[in-house]
């Protein structure tokens, strides 16, 4: 089997995993060269074991007065640079894996479909019904894709009903639970160390885009809290932030506005397979996304990852984070500061109720989200596309 596999902005490293495992199936994966794709060579190891194809955008290639004026576009006017037609590369595969209803990457894997009959499947992560909307010409293009595709692939139960509202029909769906590789992220000893941190201090861990709606900034005002709290003065705090993409300058500067410079310290970037040391280093992981009209968490893979390695987790009610955590974690209100410092200080203060939450966290894993199980689903998948 030849599978095309279109991932836009989530080729990366914890996205591609279990593809590469993926038996009898030749894999060749579409990639955009774009600024998202920079932020994450810093955390590729090497490890990607299919062939992969690039991807431009028009402001990349093309006549350079249309290039020209495509940037000028995207930099004054609020245009989203657009992908260059590529359906005709798709005519050799037997399947097509393509990622939401809304972007460029499905219009195209649409129109393989519709010029060489290949069978399309659209991986969903997308929870909120009707969103991505903005223009007319965006709508439509979604309810072409509920119509027209054979399968599509959620990893929430969000994820399903936002389908479902949308006019999908339900024996299309299939809900798949993505996994981590349990034998890589599993608990061991800490390498802080290695990382530059203190074995006396108390490790809050953040891992994730430095972007507003990852509530990195209330994490910061919640250290603050904890810092202030006289009954937790004995110990030292220290929030380690590990943070590709934009938005450190703005994280930098409300960390000094907080007074908490010396409490805080970024750190990395690290390649993939570095990343089990780094949860092990921490003594809780805080997911603290926010949520915004637009946007709610769509799963939050570094919560697994942190469960997976024995790492007590502290999050929000945000999106499809409570299907994830389950009660193996300890949930908090989205965009509130006090929320996420009260959560905090009853794990600093109970190292039962830590080792507790680190073994239910880690059991949730190995029981819902293991990379073996999400390989073999989505193996079954294409072979039953297929027949």
């Amino acid at each position: 089997m030849k599978l095309a596999l279109l991932k836009g902005n989530r080729f990366n490293p914890w996205h591609l995993q279990a593809f590469n495992r993926l038996r009898d199936t030749e894999v060749t994966a579409f990639r955009a060269e774009s600024e998202i794709q920079q932020r994450f060579q810093g955390r590729d190891d090497g490890s990607l074991g299919f062939e992969f194809e690039r991807i431009y955008f028009d402001t990349q290639v093309g006549a350079p007065w249309r290039r020209v004026k495509n940037v000028i576009g995207q930099r004054y006017f609020d245009r989203n640079p657009r992908i260059v037609p590529f359906h005709d590369r798709l005519k050799e595969f037997d399947v097509i894996q393509t990622w939401e209803l809304f972007t460029d990457w499905t219009a195209e894997a649409l129109e393989a479909k519709a010029r060489f009959g290949r069978p399309l499947s659209v991986m969903v992560w997308d929870n909120l019904p009707f969103n991505m909307e903005s223009a007319g010409w965006l709508r439509e293009r979604k309810r072409h894709v509920v119509s027209a595709a054979d399968r599509f692939i959620v990893h929430t139960e969000r994820s399903r009903r936002t389908l479902l509202m949308e006019g999908a029909p339900p024996e299309r769906i299939v809900q798949l639970n993505p996994g981590v590789d349990t034998e890589r992220f599993c608990p061991g000893e800490s390498q802080r160390e290695a990382l530059g941190l203190d074995d006396d201090e108390f490790v809050i861990l953040f891992v994730g885009w430095l972007l507003p709606r990852k509530g990195v900034d209330f994490l910061v005002l919640a250290l603050r809290e904890l810092v202030h709290d006289e009954s937790l003065r004995d110990i030292r705090f220290r929030l380690a932030i590990l943070g590709p993409g934009p938005g450190q300058d703005r994280v930098e500067a409300l960390i000094r506005r907080a007074g908490v410079e010396e409490r805080c310290s970024f750190i990395g970037p690290f390649a993939y397979d570095r990343m089990p040391d780094v949860f092990r280093s921490a003594d809780v992981f805080v997911l603290p996304s926010i949520a915004s009209p637009g946007w709610q968490e769509q799963f939050g893979m570094s919560l697994l990852e942190a469960m997976a390695c024995g790492i007590p987790v502290v999050t929000t009610y945000s999106g499809a984070i409570p299907e994830i955590a389950g009660d193996t974690g300890v949930l908090c209100q989205p965009n509130d500061f006090l929320s996420l410092y009260e959560a905090l200080k009853k794990l600093v203060e109970d190292a039962g109720k830590r080792k507790e939450l680190a073994h239910a966290g880690r059991q949730r894993v190995l029981e819902r989200f293991t990379l073996d199980a999400y390989t073999h689903g989505l193996a079954e998948l294409y072979r039953t596309m297929l027949s």
